[in-house]
């Protein structure tokens, strides 16, 4: 496998320095690719695709652009259970965690307005929340210290009879306390409860239901026509996902949740997003650097390229090269958003099948330049949103004393 990504790597450069010799053409800033450079791109891309995911029992789409021009387009699958709906560029997936760039999109809106600090304690917005110092900033950088809601409604008695909402997660937080996994600010961990408690702060402060507010602000200035976000009041139109095997998982009571998750929509549309995104129609330029500055190191995965700003995901290279990104996994929901920053390109994967293989699509970055030294399949779930992982708190523990064994002498 590795050898033919070399080999065709090698001669998207050779076809690239050939063919650079004819003068570029620029639309909205952005080069026009030759017609051999997008035949190379899009059979490259393609091969590859076929071979490592469409052929494993993939469900979804996949999208690859560069400067604006898709290279590569592929559905396949179904959106229901009966497999009478066969999956097309118009039907919205639940996105996942990707759906976090929206939140950090939509908080640092309001920053931009005046209408909110970074440095902001969350006792400003929720006077009874019980921890001290936590600020906004820390919300967005998963840095705050609180526990995965997933993990903490079951442990202190939560009816899963009754379809949790934000509010209900704000509420548990005050009414339970649950420890804190760390000090906050002193570490970086993962947690969806963040961007739960963000999404209540943009209501607070917009005066609308975060759905309607990322609609207005977002999916209609970027015209993402089929994507929306999914509340308490979207039961009755669920859209189930899969597992592995095909089974379904069932609408779950913490599925109405939204902020750190809930955003469906279509590879089409998270390519008007990442158009939107290049263009500042939601945020000037400094904002759009200080969100993919490097606020953390991730250090769960041991890579060293790895980051977390806010609210987007970084990989962070040594000799410059750069992907601002967030990848998703809830229930069998997988999704793919990656932007090469230097080749103004974009990856999109959405899947309703749960398929480990769609978190290697981003190695397709180095047909447009060597981003990652090898082949590197080891990262399979970038998210960890689980709801079976269980975090650390700071729990004082009594040190225990183990009796050394006496060796027996010999006789």
């Amino acid at each position: 496998m590795q050898k033919w990504f070399l080999v065709f790597t090698i001669i998207a450069f050779g076809c690239k320095s050939n063919e650079q010799k004819v003068q570029a053409q620029y639309i909205n800033n952005l080069r026009q690719m030759p017609a051999g450079e997008r035949k190379f791109y899009a059979d490259s891309i393609g091969y590859y695709m076929d071979t490592m995911l469409n052929q494993t029992g993939f469900s979804g789409g996949i999208l690859v652009a560069k400067n604006g021009t898709i290279l590569y387009e592929h559905y396949q699958g179904y959106a229901d259970a009966g497999q009478q709906n066969p999956i097309n560029d118009s039907t919205p997936f639940h996105v996942a965690s990707t759906s976090k760039t929206f939140t950090s999109t939509a908080i640092l809106q309001l920053m931009q307005l005046g209408k909110l600090k970074l440095s902001d304690s969350l006792q400003l917005f929720f006077p009874s929340f019980p921890y001290k110092g936590i600020t906004l900033q820390q919300l967005l950088s998963h840095t705050s210290g609180l526990q995965n809601y997933a993990y903490f409604f079951p442990k202190y008695g939560w009816n899963k009879k009754r379809i949790a909402t934000n509010t209900d997660v704000l509420e548990f937080i005050i009414s339970k306390k649950p420890p804190l996994t760390h000090p906050v600010g002193s570490k970086f961990e993962y947690c969806n409860t963040n961007f739960v408690l963000l999404a209540l702060i943009v209501e607070e402060l917009s005066g609308q239901a975060f759905p309607d507010y990322v609609q207005e602000k977002i999916f209609l200035p970027a015209g993402m026509a089929n994507s929306f976000v999914f509340g308490i009041s979207d039961t009755a139109r669920y859209t189930p996902s899969f597992k592995a095997n095909k089974s379904v998982y069932n609408f779950d009571y913490l599925d109405a949740i939204y902020g750190d998750k809930n955003v469906y929509t279509t590879c089409r549309d998270l390519l008007r997003y990442d158009s939107a995104i290049r263009e500042y129609k939601f945020l000037d330029s400094a904002t759009h650097q200080m969100a993919w500055l490097p606020q953390q190191q991730d250090e769960h995965y041991r890579d060293t390229t790895e980051y977390y700003g806010l609210g987007w995901r970084l990989k962070v290279w040594p000799n410059g090269n750069k992907v601002v990104y967030h990848n998703g996994w809830w229930h069998g929901n997988n999704a793919i958003f990656q932007r090469l920053y230097q080749d103004t390109a974009v990856i999109i994967v959405t899947g309703n099948v749960f398929n480990k293989r769609i978190y290697h699509s981003p190695h397709v970055a180095n047909y447009f330049r060597p981003y990652y030294e090898e082949i590197n399949y080891k990262r399979d779930d970038e998210d960890s949103d689980s709801t079976i992982a269980k975090p650390k708190v700071i729990v004082p523990k009594k040190s225990k004393v183990v009796p050394k064994k006496k060796k027996k002498g010999k006789r």
